[in-house]
This record gives C-alpha cells, sequence and structure tokens, in this order.
C-alpha cells in the first residue's frame, strides 16, 4: 500500500485527497471538543459565582489558603470575616476577599434547582420501580394533608385535694 501512494503513474482520488480529508476531520473534531469543553467550564465558573454570592454568616467556607472557619460576616467590600480555633486552642478572625474562598457549604439557585430536580428524578425512578413490581411506591416527601390527631392517653384523675374547713 505505501508502494502505490510512492509510485509515480496514475493514482487514485483517496490517495489524492484523502490526508486532506483525514485533517479537516482532525480540526473539525478539536473545534467542537473546544466550543463543548469551553461551555461546561462557564456553567462550573457561574455556579462558583453563584455560591460565592450565596454565602451567609454561618456557613462553613475553605479558603485557598488551606483555612477553614465558619463565616461570620459578610462585608459589603466583597470580603467575609471568618471565625478559625476553637474555645480550647482560642478563636481568631480572618477577613479575607470572597474570591479566595475556594470551598463552601453555601448553594447557589443553579445547584439547589439542579439537586431539586435530581430528587424528582429519583423518586420518580423509585416510582416506576415500585409499579413494575406491583408494590405502593414509598413516600419520599411528607404529604400535605393534615395528620389525624392522636387520641389522648387517658391520664389518671387528679386527686381531689381535702377541702379545708374554716373555722
Amino acid at each position: 500500500m505505501i508502494w502505490n501512494l510512492l509510485a509515480e503513474g496514475e493514482t487514485s482520488w483517496f490517495s489524492k485527497y484523502g490526508i486532506w480529508i483525514v485533517l479537516g476531520l482532525i480540526v473539525v473534531l478539536f473545534v467542537v471538543y473546544f466550543v463543548f469543553s469551553g461551555r461546561k467550564n462557564k456553567q462550573r465558573r457561574q455556579e462558583y459565582i453563584e455560591q460565592i454570592e450565596a454565602i451567609q454568616p454561618g456557613n462553613k467556607v475553605k479558603t485557598t489558603g488551606g483555612i477553614c472557619g465558619i463565616v461570620k460576616e459578610v462585608c459589603d467590600d466583597d470580603t467575609i470575616v471568618i471565625e478559625t480555633g476553637t474555645e480550647q486552642s482560642g478563636k481568631s478572625y480572618v477577613k479575607v476577599d470572597k474570591e479566595c474562598i475556594y470551598q463552601t457549604d453555601a448553594k447557589g439557585p443553579t445547584q439547589i434547582a439542579r439537586e431539586e430536580a435530581e430528587a424528582r428524578r429519583r423518586a420518580e425512578k423509585e416510582a416506576k420501580e415500585a409499579a413494575k413490581r406491583g408494590e405502593a411506591p414509598a413516600a419520599t416527601e411528607p404529604s400535605e394533608a393534615p395528620a389525624e390527631p392522636e387520641a389522648p392517653a387517658e391520664e389518671p384523675a387528679p386527686a381531689e385535694e381535702p377541702e379545708e374547713k374554716q373555722e
């Protein structure tokens, strides 16, 4: 086959244009890869920004420098005050820029919506599986119907106190 490519004379259509077609496909694949990876990175960045904006006092955070603590105050100038340490070792307070936050337990609206959608999908999947087995689906969310009041337990009758005699 290599000999045929190097041989002079009559050449086939593929040997003339095949390398250009393969190179074109590779270029198209790279472009598609970078477009889709760029979208994913943009979504991650947007979720990170939403998480940072959702930080409130009481959230746990970790900074890029490795400082772990609890947010005590969110300032107007895009900084937060973090409480670190324990009662025994002594507490300290560090003021850092919001952009230095690496990890937090705060949830932005996109993350909340994704978790709710995932919970709905999981509940629907469990309901379908239960229907296939012929079972009643397990209630994952509390019903909004008011619960029936329980019958009060019988209490012993209060002991009657003897009346005081007035003289």
